[in-house]
């Protein structure tokens, strides 16, 4: 042999080393495993050394496809390479059995078979199979398969986890938004004659809907609810920022002489907040009340958000005036309206987002004002806890399996002073 030869030779050979050690280093050659499953021990034996040639330190080795599964249980490998005909077990069974329990998902199977086993191969594949490898194992196609594959995985696992670690973000972040919720508020006596109850469920992990109330001080309390345009995580996050802004603009009611200027004064400040460095250009409908516990006066505005209900005992529910102005967050100049109503002992005043009405049925039909209205006729003497549920179960029971397509929020005030 020349020396030209040799040399070019040694440089294809250094050139074959490289490319394999940069597959071994994409894929993780030496922390990976590899289970061959064949009844012959010869071709057992054949496709362990060729793998463990081709880097992969641990290759075990199963004699048919029951051993193949219990070790699959048992502990975890990156890919299979199965035998379609085997005793006490075949390929077909055993690949039955992983899609049965789950795990053709994570672990991907290369079919060993003859060339004329072709059927057989196509059923394997429809089976859940990855691949399929020909008898005698050409070398070449046999790294190809191999580190195709295992790199598959590999991606397949990178975005496993990182769909796993979404998820437990979206998990914290709708924790985090439904303890935005105040707990119950109780009444307390002549001094405080007021009962407020809340529920709050997004669409998604984490919702648009914002439920909110608080005493101003000894004779006075807030209560809100909004609906942010849109679902999902920017409009969970606009918001988080409405809620905290509505918590700050408590001050400007705080500051005026009487409730209709303090109330004018909040939405004012949250309308002008909110439509600051809004490119998104999302809005939220809100309805913020502030009672007088020891009168019962509400005094409220309502910026483009389903009218409440006011429910009485001796009556049919009925609809508040829409008096307010537009969506908040649109324009910082709009200026908001107030509107007001006396309370009588008893009267209970319902607030929901508008998916409670556009709740849709299997038939895609909405459960409406009509229902609405019919449901809290039933519950004209219930107090907010038991109003709260029986909306909220009516609406479960109307949409049966449907899937839930938005946010529902419901909060219901109740004023019941002592009688003398």
């Amino acid at each position: 042999m020349s020396e030209t030869a040799e040399r070019t030779g040694a440089e294809r050979r250094a050139a074959n080393d490289e490319a394999r050690r940069s597959a071994l280093a994409r894929i993780g050659g030496g922390r990976l495993s590899v289970l061959v499953v064949d009844d012959h021990p010869d071709n057992r034996d054949l496709l362990k050394r060729r793998i463990e040639r081709l880097g992969i330190e641990r290759v075990a080795l199963a004699v048919d496809g029951r051993e193949a599964v219990e070790m699959i249980r048992a502990e975890p490998f990156d890919l299979v390479f199965l035998d379609v005909m085997m005793p006490n077990m075949n390929g077909y069974e055993v690949l039955e059995t992983l899609r049965e329990e789950g795990r053709l998902a994570d672990l991907p199977v290369v079919m060993i078979s003859a060339l004329t086993e072709m059927d057989s191969v196509v059923r394997c594949i429809e089976l859940g199979a990855e691949d399929y490898l020909a008898k005698p194992f050409n070398p070449t196609l046999l790294r190809a398969r191999l580190y195709a594959l295992l790199e598959k995985k590999k991606l397949r696992d990178a975005v496993r986890e990182s769909l796993r670690r979404l998820q437990q973000d979206l998990d914290a972040a709708r924790a985090s938004q439904l303890g935005m919720v105040p707990g119950p508020m109780d009444a307390r006596g002549a001094e405080w004659p007021l009962s407020i109850r809340a529920r709050l469920e997004p669409a998604r992990q984490v919702g648009g809907d914002l439920i909110d109330f608080f005493e101003l001080d000894a004779d006075h309390c807030c209560f809100l609810l909004g609906d942010v345009s849109g679902k999902g995580p920017a409009a969970a996050l606009f918001m988080a920022r409405a809620w905290g802004t509505l918590r700050s603009a408590a001050q400007q009611w705080s500051s005026r002489d009487d409730d209709p200027a303090g109330v004018a004064a909040m939405m004012h400040a949250v309308n002008r907040r909110m439509s600051e460095a809004n490119p998104a250009f999302d809005f939220l409908t809100l309805f913020l009340g502030v009672i007088d516990v020891t009168t019962g006066r509400l005094v409220y505005s309502n910026a483009g958000h389903p009218a409440p209900l006011r429910i009485r005992a001796g009556a049919p529910p009925e609809l508040l005036a829409l008096v307010g102005g537009m969506p908040v967050g649109i324009d910082e100049r709009v200026t908001y309206a107030v509107g007001a109503i006396d309370l009588s002992p008893g009267d209970r005043i319902l607030v929901y987002s508008d998916g409670v009405t556009e709740a849709m049925n299997p038939k895609k039909d909405f459960f409406g004002d009509e229902l609405l209205h019919a449901t809290l006729d039933a519950q004209r003497t219930a107090d907010p806890s038991a109003l709260v549920t029986a909306l909220r179960q009516a609406v479960a029971d109307f949409a049966a399996e449907e899937e839930q397509s938005d946010d529902i929020a419901i909060l219901a005030v109740s004023w019941e002073p002592p009688t003398a």
